[in-house]
Parts: C-alpha cells; structure tokens; sequence
C-alpha cells in the first residue's frame, strides 16, 4: 500500500514588526470546503452565540 497524501497549498509571508521579522507560514487543502476567511468569522460567530 502506498503512502499518499493530499494536495497542500503552501503561503509564506514575512512581516516587519518594529525590529522582529515574523516569518508566517500557512497550509490548506486543496479539497478544503471554505476559505480561512470563512471559516475564522464562521467560528467567531459561533462563539458569539454561547
């Protein structure tokens, strides 16, 4: 049996804070049902609600 894994997308960005350079790194599923975005304000909105 083979060892498969899904298909990521990879963002790197680097941010300048003061003196401290942040190196961000994010991945997500090409199959993914939503967005970052989406799914952020989607579990906002669900805390809002308890």
């Amino acid at each position: 049996m083979e060892n498969t894994k899904n298909p990521v997308s990879e963002m790197i960005r680097e941010y300048q804070i003061g003196n401290t350079c942040y190196v961000v790194k994010s991945r997500s599923k090409e199959q993914a049902q939503e967005d970052a975005v989406t799914k952020v304000k989607r579990l906002i909105r669900n805390d809002l609600k308890q």
